[in-house]
């Protein structure tokens, strides 16, 4: 029985994490839209500012990708 509990600990852990990196790997993906005809209005500057939306696109994954991490941290931390 141990064992069997074991196993499911490390699969479920391990089905987490697969849908963490996804998640990941999409946002990723995402930061393309600069490259496109769909994301040209990323490429303007914000009103009144001299920031684009790419920039602001860009800090905004980095702190996704941050949260998420933590997020995936508290979880695990959570589970024991």
């Amino acid at each position: 029985m141990e064992t069997e509990g074991k196993l499911a600990l490390v699969r479920r852990r391990t089905r987490r994490r697969m849908v963490f990196s996804v998640i990941i790997l999409l946002s990723y993906f995402a930061f393309v839209l600069n490259w496109t005809g769909a994301g040209a209005f990323l490429t303007r500057a914000l009103p009144g500012s001299h920031i684009t939306g790419s920039l602001l696109m860009f800090v905004f994954l980095i702190l996704f990708f941050l949260a998420l991490e933590l997020a995936f941290l508290w979880l695990y931390r959570r589970e024991g």
